[in-house]
């Protein structure tokens, strides 16, 4: 049923209370793709979680060292400290602003909401999963626009598919699995033209590995858009994977009606996090480092899957997303075998996902996977 603006507001995130989810997958990943002793990955290759194989930054790691002795201390003071810095970063207001465990902790929360109004998720397919699962897990109804023939988001179907029983449309820009992105100014204009009664959740996770880089996030658009959530993560360009920082970016409402459903109460992320967060965004020495290396790596596979005619994506992500037509049957748990871990999620019927690690990671990856070609 379509709102207007007030009963959004009404209606919004603050409507309900929290709801305890178990057992909803973050991601389509299948169970073997992951270590199960965390000691063991000192002996595999991992190319499948899209993490950055050159994080932390040093700055990073000595802030989360030097934060250690105020552990007993609750890190509100902090959480203001990088709120600041966001906001300056971004021409915004530190109340533009939601700390989060991981930008996965957002997405869950959208998902949720969309469910407990009974309403619909619109999202181009294949796509990053999460909204969409905890939002069908808990009672609505996902609405799926297949890509275009370049595996790019088509966003003038998506805009054609916005129906009344739409609430919430999904856009990770660039989108994984497949590392395509849209342009700037169509994403721009599909945005305004969305109608304010029905939420824009744009997940970036990977716009600093983007052609458009950070000047195409839509943050610029928040002060504009009432209905207008981003979604950003420190856990890839950054290197913080482990560590689980994120942020919403959104007007004060939107904001305020997150935090007041979100059992963290903006402190589930800690000192370290938050530290490591701050430290990481001076740091941009280390940031424009690890996007060559990135673009290098790329380099590496475009080449072997070249002299091997596979047929992939020019990625503006840090993996590459491939046809695996011209490889043997069960390439991930043959890779797996030879200890290399790559990505095939259960949607992913004629597709290899794989993440740019090391150049040696890289060249080991094809050394191997060279036996299994057909």
């Amino acid at each position: 049923m379509s709102i207007n603006r007030r009963q959004w507001l009404q209606q919004s995130l603050l409507a309900s209370t929290s709801v305890l989810l178990a057992g909803v997958p973050i991601a389509q990943g299948c169970a073997s793709e992951r270590p199960k002793d965390f000691r063991e990955k000192d002996n595999l290759i991992l190319l499948n979680w899209n993490e950055n194989p050159y994080g932390p930054s040093e700055s990073a790691v000595k802030a989360v060292s030097d934060a250690m002795q105020y552990a007993n201390r609750y890190p509100d003071e902090v959480v203001v400290e990088l709120k600041k810095k966001l906001a300056k970063n971004n021409e915004l207001q530190e109340e533009n602003f939601f700390l989060t465990a991981g930008s996965t902790e957002v997405l869950s929360l959208l998902g949720q909401h969309v469910s407990l109004q009974k309403g619909e998720i619109l999202a181009p397919s294949p796509t990053f999963p999460t909204a969409l699962r905890f939002g069908e897990q808990t009672g609505a109804t996902v609405k799926r626009v297949k890509l275009d023939g370049d595996d790019r988001i088509d966003l003038d179907r998506l805009l054609q598919a916005i129906s009344p029983k739409t609430t919430m449309v999904f856009i990770c820009n660039p989108n994984n699995p497949t590392g395509t992105e849209v342009n700037t100014a169509d994403l721009t204009n599909f945005c305004k033209r969305v109608p304010e009664n029905v939420l824009i959740c744009v997940d970036e996770a990977y716009i600093e590995y983007s052609n458009a880089g950070l000047e195409g996030s839509m943050i610029s658009l928040v002060r504009q858009l009432p209905n207008l959530i981003i979604c950003r993560t420190f856990s890839k360009t950054y290197g913080l994977a482990g560590l689980r920082i994120g942020f919403a970016v959104s007007q004060e409402q939107n904001i305020q009606a997150l935090r007041a459903r979100h059992l963290g109460a903006e402190i589930s992320t800690g000192w370290p996090q938050l530290v490591a967060a701050r430290a990481s965004l001076d740091d941009t020495e280390f940031l424009n480092r690890c996007i060559n290396k990135n673009n290098e790596g790329k380099e590496i596979l475009y080449k072997a899957y070249d002299d091997w005619g596979v047929r992939y994506n020019p990625s503006s992500t840090n993996f590459v997303y491939a046809r695996d037509d011209r490889f043997e049957s069960n390439l991930v748990a043959k890779m797996r075998d030879k200890g290399i871990l790559i990505t095939k999620w259960p949607s992913m019927t004629n597709h290899i996902r794989v993440s740019i690690g090391r150049p040696e990671q890289l060249r080991k990856f094809i050394q191997v996977a060279e036996e299994f070609l057909i």
